[in-house]
This record gives C-alpha cells, structure tokens and sequence, in this order.
C-alpha cells in the first residue's frame, strides 16, 4: 500500500522548512551529488523539505519514463519530511506553452510510483489577473495526479502574484527569488489574502555562513513556510541552483533552532 506523502510529510513537527530548487544531475546511479542533501534530511527530520526536481527544463523523454539516474535517485530522497515537486516551466502563461504544460505534468505522473513526485511546482508564473484561469487549469489537472489524489502544488511567480487568488490554488507560492542582497523582508506582502503559511523565499547569492538574523526575521517572527539561501550563484546568467549551499548543514540546523 502505498501511502499519501502529504500524510506522511505530516511527520515533521515544525511550521516553517526548506523548499529546494535541486537542479542537480545526480550523474550516476550512486547519486553522489545528492548525498550531502540525503545526509541532511535524515540528520533534521523534524524539518519540512519541498525538494524540486528538473531533469531537463521538466521531466524530459515526454510520455516516457525518468532518467535511470533519476530513477535510482529519487527513492534515496523519500522520507517522511519530505515533498518532491516535478519542475515544469509555463513561459508565464503564454498560450503556446499551454499543450506543453499539460504533457510534462501527464509524463510526472505516468512515471513508476517509486520514483514519481508527490507533486507539481509550475515555474515562469505571471501572478497576473488575466492569467488566474490558465493557472487554475494547470492546477486542476495536475492535483489529482500525484499523491493518491491531492497532489502537492507550488507556484512560482519569483514575486508576490498581482492576484491574491493565486494563493487559493497553491499550497505554496514562491513570493521572492531574488539575490541575497536585494532582499528586504520589510517588502513581503503578509496578511489574511496573501498567508504567511503559503509562502517561500528563495535567496541566490548568500553568505557563506547561515545569515542567522534573517533566518530568525523570516522563520519566528513572520512564520513563512519555506525559507532557502544558497551561496550559489545567479550572477552573468548562471544557474543559481547547479550546486547545494557551502554548509547546507548548518544553514537547515539554523532553520531549526529558529523554530
């Protein structure tokens, strides 16, 4: 039998955790990229992890099975505090992505049940007005796919969504990604309309070292629910989500005493 990771994510006690954009490529069935973040799941597992994984700018090999190393990989991430989320990119909404949406979401969810994420997170989104009914569609028909029936949404707009409504069809919005440097927590958009509890922030270019302050800012005084900095880098076109953070241990223990 098998279980609904969202029943099993209930394991992990605390309210705020860690969503990951791990654009890693295992390289090889040991997975050796991947273990330093294996290591740090099993070493907090009171803290939640949204782990997103993008094969090839989604799940690739449309209609077709994962990667053999994905396949042999992403067993070693499940745990009872952790979510895995499919990467799938909407180009913000634009009609001529529509087709593509809908067939990497049904390649996620035709794959074997032991390597199949517990969910969706849809990159690229506007967050405009005029876009709300294109999401809700891609929301639709993804949720009941994964995670016997109530799939795991996250989107990500990159910036708080011009609609609030946005926040009724995710379980989880990612309200800020930007550079370290640019953020300023006094900007976060927190109320009844736009919670706390739906909410993630995604810094690129951090401190080497947990930026404690921040983290106590974020964590215990605004309750947001996924908080992650890496010292990867965005700068000159990079991709920021190539490589874990330096201390990836210390910055999750740090997420941790926060709460």
């Amino acid at each position: 039998m098998i279980v609904p990771r969202a029943l099993l994510a209930a394991a992990a006690t605390l309210s705020s955790g860690v969503l990951i954009p791990f654009y890693i490529d295992p390289l090889d069935t040991k997975c050796t990229p991947w273990v330093p973040l294996f290591n740090t799941i099993a070493a907090h597992p009171t803290v939640p992890f949204w782990v997103v994984i993008n094969p090839n700018s989604g799940p690739g090999n449309n209609g077709g099975q994962a990667p053999k190393t994905y396949r042999a990989c992403i067993p070693k991430l499940r745990a009872p505090n952790v979510l895995i989320l499919g990467y799938v990119h909407t180009s913000y909404g634009k009609a001529s992505r529509k087709a593509g949406v809908t067939q990497d979401v049904n390649t996620y969810a035709g794959w074997n049940a032991t390597y199949r994420p517990d969910g969706i997170f849809f990159d690229e989104v506007s967050g405009e007005k005029k876009d709300l009914a294109t999401y809700k569609g891609f929301v639709s028909q993804a949720r009941p796919l994964f995670n016997g029936g109530n799939g795991f949404i996250s989107l990500n707009p990159g910036t708080a969504p011009d609609d609030s409504d946005y926040y009724t069809i995710a379980d989880l919005v990612l309200s800020d990604e930007l550079f370290y440097d640019q953020f300023d927590p006094s900007t976060l958009h927190l109320g009844s309309a736009t919670p706390p509890s739906k909410q993630a922030i995604v810094l690129t270019d951090g401190p080497s070292t947990p930026p404690t302050s921040l983290i106590e800012q974020v964590v215990t005084q605004d309750h947001i629910k996924a908080f992650y900095v890496t010292t990867d880098s965005q700068a000159n076109g990079a991709n920021p989500y190539d490589d874990l953070p330096t201390d990836l241990e210390s910055y999750i223990a740090a997420i941790q005493a926060a709460q």
